[in-house]
């Protein structure tokens, strides 16, 4: 074919596409979209009308889509994009495919358009569709034509539209709004026609209950010796009318406070800051509620409340309502009363009729708060005499024209006509504005005013009294503040949280290390957080963002590091001002010098210490000279009756002595255990599975009168300790909750995860990070303050004399701590007691705390060699001794350095036990990593009477190393010898 055949041909292919022309982005994708494999096909074979109604489309600058065949397959133009969230892939595909948000509706109105073969066009209609994943209401103004042939067939739909939601949320708003006014309007009228104070409360309290979906509204008034006590009441079956007197007392302080300087009360929730307490919500059922003082002439009189029996969130516009409301009220209430007082003074007809004809606009007169109606220029069109009344100018000096030339000159903005500028229709805008009376001084008014239509309706409320009265406040505050100043060691200040700026005394100055100059420049937060000790810091951060946050008071303790280097610590108390907008604007404080406090503190620690030192080792003497009197005296008649040939008895005065002997032994790992330097042979185990190994034993010990539960999570975290001694704790716990139950009981051992934040660990003298809680909890007789505050302390028990030794607790808080934890006391008498032990968790597996049961014969040697390093000759020959009893070859040496010529020579050793303390400079352990040195496979076993963290280490042992701890059975010893020589 010739290159002019090419050009016809393809100037032939695109006269057939002519109406993808132009489109924009949207036509490009058309045109460049592989059609071949698509249901529509190419489209040069589209169906005309398809073809007309695609060249519309792409042309139009209207958003506008094509729903084309019985799939309704979608096409649409550039200005169309904007509303597909999945363009460009929704081209061509199925509209349920594309919009299946919307399909539902769309599709219902498409097919009755194509039944119809007639447009239909759909104002505001409400379309769900998925924005960002989330389902949101909008809405649409369309019209969808059917797409014909020239057949009059219909083949598709042509659909153009906007989104209108805007325009309906706004008439929504306008609609609020009117109802809003349209509400109050119609109260004030139903209220007009009340001629009774009771008739008045409860037609308000049932109108705005109905109108706000609330459970229970209603009045209150308060007597002299402040009793709430309830009037008229409507309630809508959720909660029941409130009739019966209650102290206002059981508000609490803050709700008082409040009421009292005329604030109104809102609580969403129970837990709300404002909330009154628990006891007082549940007297009245109200979880969320509104409270809004009614005063007259600054004296609290009584109140309008609203009640809700669930949690609610109070819209702004809703208080803004029950406010107005309820001050409109109560002046309705004022009118009502003062019509039935002029009613009673004048019996006669006349007096009775004028009554009547005042009744009409007594709201307006005897109203003491500032009301008017302005233009939307600020020009008054009338005012109330409460403004003769308060400014002294009578209507005729107001009417007609603004309020500026009575505004004080400092008052920066604030006109009619500024506010009606600003203002959103239907909205309170609220100020603080100063106007001259005629006698030529200020008084102070709250302005509230709302633009509705083209009027301006005002009422301004007089606070002169309450700004004195701040005024008052604040220069008490300065006289505090000249008392502190002339007190040593105390540095008083005020944080201006706007302008990061403290300004403060020439003592705080000092107290902090400032220079005056810096103080004359300025001290900003950032200055003093310099100043404070890098461990208390974090502390002070997280009690600097409370305050930002909540707006309440402050007390903390924090020690300073001085320019100097010296350390000084704090007492600082602060209090939180709030500006006008009821914000945190300003903190006041005072910082304390207690380093004199904290040093006798820490004296009186020292002394409390050796105190317990000296009762440790009165009670240790006293209970060995108990053991060594047996065991000396057990020896002495084994000896004497050895020289009388009489040796019936030697048994028994054998057992006695090794009955001492353990004991003694016992008593020694109590005491390791307390002063935290027992041997310990951690491991990692498994807290559940000890526990339930061990409830057998548990159950025999506690006996048939107590009740065993134990609830361990299948989550617990596995934990690295000393096995034996955690049985040794937990059985310790279970026999002191026993001894707790004479009566009988209940004992829970219980297991759970938790983690300790910096602050939670601090109060507890741990790192922060994971730990495993176990619990051992009773119902018996529970401690006392003071015995808790002794629970630890060596050689005290509360047991009758000879029933206990007073270590068992001491025990457990020095195998506690040594593995890294914390034990606490929750107890109360009569209440039961809960011992918690917190255990750093362990990131590896348990071990297997299964072991095979010993032999009742101890397996001999088999000419092995051992060895052994000890210092102590009696020791040394009973090792000596045994070992030549089990068959194996003994090397003897007493130091470190003999031991290591042993080493270092070809003999051959198989075994090294050794003593962890020796003489002459080198430790068992430093023998150990020599003999390791030059016989990598040696195993070894360590002897010694308590742990040294600084040699053995706190972590499990290397592999072929074992412990054995002072005082020991012969027997156990040896099982260890054949267990490391086979092994094991």
């Amino acid at each position: 074919m010739a290159p002019n055949d090419l050009k016809t041909g393809s100037a032939h292919a695109m006269a057939g596409l002519r109406f993808l022309d132009g489109g924009g982005a949207v036509g490009a994708l058309l045109r460049g979209f592989d059609w071949a494999s698509h249901p529509l096909g190419p489209p040069q074979d589209w169906h005309a009308a398809l073809k007309l109604s695609v060249g519309l489309c792409l042309r139009s600058s209207f958003p506008t889509a094509i729903y084309w065949g019985p799939d309704f397959r979608l096409l649409y133009n550039d200005a169309w994009t904007v509303l597909a969230d999945n363009h460009p892939w929704a081209l061509g595909r199925p509209a349920a495919e594309a919009r299946p948000d919307i399909w539902p509706v769309l599709g219902a109105q498409f097919r009755e358009t194509l039944a119809a073969g007639e447009g239909i066009s759909h104002v505001a209609q409400r379309l769900m569709m998925l924005r960002g994943g989330v389902p949101t209401e909008t809405f649409w103004s369309y019209n969808s034509s059917p797409i014909l042939d020239e057949e009059g067939v219909a083949h598709g739909i042509l659909n153009q539209g906007l989104e209108v939601t805007a325009q309906v949320l706004n008439e929504r708003a306008l609609i609020a709004a009117k109802s809003e006014r349209d509400f109050v309007l119609d109260l004030v009228e139903q209220q007009r026609a009340q001629h009774d104070a009771d008739d008045v409360m409860q037609l308000t309290a049932e109108a705005v209950g109905r109108y706000l979906s609330v459970d229970r509204a209603g009045f209150f008034e308060v007597t002299p010796d402040h009793i709430v006590e309830y009037g008229a009441c409507w309630a809508g079956g959720a909660l029941p009318p409130l009739t019966r007197p209650i102290p206002a007392a059981i508000f609490g302080s803050r709700w008082g406070d409040a009421v009292r300087a005329g604030e109104t009360i809102t609580f969403n929730a129970p837990d709300d800051r404002d909330a009154p307490p628990v006891d007082a919500l549940n007297l009245v059922g109200s979880r969320a509620g509104v409270t809004v003082p009614l005063l007259r002439g600054g004296e609290w009189q009584g109140g309008f409340y609203l009640s809700h029996s669930q949690p609610r969130v109070w819209a702004r516009g809703e208080i803004a309502l029950i406010e107005e409301v309820a001050e409109l009220s109560w002046d309705a209430v004022a009118r009502v009363r003062a019509v039935e007082r002029l009613r009673a003074m004048n019996a006669d007809l006349a007096g009775e009729v004028a009554a009547r004809t005042a009744e009409r606009d007594l709201l307006w007169e005897v109203s003491e708060d500032l009301l008017g109606i302005a233009t939307r220029d600020g020009r008054w069109l009338s005012v109330n005499p409460a403004w003769e009344r308060a400014l002294g100018w009578s209507a005729a000096h107001i009417l007609g024209r603004d309020s500026q030339w009575l505004r004080h000159p400092e008052d920066a903005g604030g006109s009619a006509a500024e506010i009606a500028r600003i203002a959103a229709i239907g909205t309170t805008h609220r100020m603080e504005k100063r106007l001259r009376t005629q006698a030529g001084d200020y008084r102070t008014f709250a302005w509230q005013t709302t633009l509705f239509g083209d009027r301006l309706y005002t009422n301004a409320r007089d606070i002169t009294e309450e700004r004195r009265q701040q005024s008052e406040l604040l220069a008490a505050e300065t006289r505090t503040r000249m008392v502190l100043q002339a007190m040593d060691g105390v540095g008083v200040w005020t944080y201006d949280l706007a302008h990061d700026r403290f300004e403060s005394d020439s003592d705080f100055a000092a107290l902090y290390g400032f220079t005056p100059e810096h103080v004359a420049r300025g001290v900003t937060l950032a200055d003093v957080l310099a100043r404070i000790h890098p461990e208390d810091l974090p502390h002070m951060q997280a009690a600097i963002a409370h305050v930002r946050a909540t707006g309440g008071d402050g007390a903390n303790e924090y020690r300073l590091q001085l320019p100097d280097g010296s350390v000084r610590w704090i007492m600082a108390r602060n209090h939180v001002l709030r500006d006008p907008d009821g914000k945190p604007g300003k903190v006041v404080g005072v910082g304390v010098d207690v380093s004199r406090q904290r040093e006798l503190e820490e004296r009186l620690r020292q002394s409390q210490k050796m105190e317990a030192v000296g009762q440790l080792t009165g009670g240790l003497a006293h209970d060995f000279n108990n053991l060594l009197t047996g065991i000396s005296g057990a020896l002495e008649l084994m000896q004497l009756r050895l020289n009388q040939g009489r040796i019936d008895d030697l048994p028994r005065y054998i057992g006695a002595a090794q009955s001492g002997a353990a004991r003694a032994a016992a008593l020694t790992h109590r005491l390791l255990a307390f002063s935290r330097r027992q041997p310990l042979d951690p491991r990692p185990i498994d807290v559940p599975k000890l526990i339930a190994g061990m409830e057998d034993l548990v159950h025999g010990t506690l006996g048939p009168s107590i009740a065993l539960n134990v609830a361990t999570g299948a989550d617990s975290w596995p934990i690295l300790a000393d096995a034996n001694q955690l049985e040794n704790a937990l059985l310790n716990l279970c026999i002191n909750a026993r001894d707790a139950m004479p009566d009988g009981g209940t004992v829970t051992i219980t297991t759970h995860n938790v983690v300790l934040d910096q602050n939670a660990a601090s109060e507890r003298d741990v790192p922060p990070g994971a730990y495993l809680s176990l619990s051992v909890a009773d119902t018996g007789t529970g401690m006392t303050p003071e015995v808790i505050a002794r629970a630890f302390d060596p050689f005290f028990t509360t047991k009758p004399m000879g029933q206990g030794t007073g270590l068992g607790l001491s025990m457990i808080y020095g195998f506690v701590r040594q593995s890294g934890g914390h034990v606490q006391i929750d107890s109360a008498c009569d209440r039961g007691t809960t011992m918690t032990l917190l255990l750093p968790r362990h990131t590896g597996k348990a071990a297997d705390l299964s072991t095979d049961g010993v032999g009742p014969a101890i397996p001999v040697g088999a000419g092995e060699t051992v060895l052994v390093v000890e210092d102590e000759p009696t020791v040394r020959m009973l090792i000596l001794e045994l070992l030549d009893e089990l068959g194996y070859t003994a090397i003897e040496t007493e130091t470190g350095n003999e031991a290591l010529k042993v080493l270092e020579s070809p003999v051959r050793i198989d075994l090294l036990i050794t003593d962890v303390g020796l003489p002459g400079g080198m430790n068992g352990r430093q023998v150990a990593d020599a003999a390791r040195a030059s016989r990598p496979e040696l195993p070894v076993l360590f002897i010694t009477g308590f742990a040294e963290n600084a040699v053995v280490g706190d972590g499990p042992l290397e592999p072929g190393m074992a412990l054995i701890a002072k005082p020991f059975a012969m027997d156990t010893l040896a099982a260890r010898i054949r267990a490391m020589l086979a092994g094991a």
